[in-house]
């Protein structure tokens, strides 16, 4: 259980490290040539919004890990 959870913690993280500064940009930068282009996301540059987004996803991912994978079961309770 705690194996599988860890995998897929693990390819999430890496996932989210991936898209938050690496191509990820490029699906959501504007073209600046556009005259209709939206630079902004609820009065944030849409860039930093992205970021944002990716390090909450990093931040769920430590908290799981915290919580259910980085527990000590020692039995002194």
């Amino acid at each position: 259980m705690k194996s599988n959870l860890s995998r897929l913690l693990t390819a999430i993280f890496l996932f989210s490290m991936f898209m938050g500064s690496g191509p990820g940009l490029r699906l959501i930068n504007p073209d600046p040539t556009d005259p209709n282009a939206v630079f902004t996301v609820l009065g944030l540059p849409k860039i930093y919004a992205w970021g944002l987004l990716w390090y909450a996803v990093q931040l769920t991912v430590i908290l799981i890990a915290y919580f259910k994978i980085w527990t000590t079961d020692d039995g002194a309770e």
